[in-house]
């Protein structure tokens, strides 16, 4: 199963990582979904579509889109964009 690390912002609380299965980027946020609730899925995908303020990499290379293939034992990162300062 990947390991996908959920930060706190995207999460209830904590950032926390849970391992999920699946082949694609897709299904393993379906299968957390299926768990956990909407939520995260919600925050990252829009119009079958990673967001465009959401970065996400598998095994440390950023991907674009769903359809990447997660491997077993893939460490699956999502990191909302941030900004601010001046």
């Amino acid at each position: 199963m990947a390991k996908l690390k959920v930060p706190a912002v995207l999460g209830d609380g904590g950032s926390t990582t849970v391992e999920v299965p699946g082949e694609t980027l897709a299904e393993v946020l379906r299968n957390h979904a299926e768990e956990h609730g909407e939520g995260l899925r919600n925050s990252v995908v829009e119009d079958g579509e990673i967001k465009e303020f959401i970065n996400v990499y598998v095994d440390g290379a950023e991907v674009s889109g769903l359809d990447t293939a997660v491997e077993d034992d893939a460490q699956v990162r999502i990191i909302p964009a941030a900004s601010g300062g001046r």
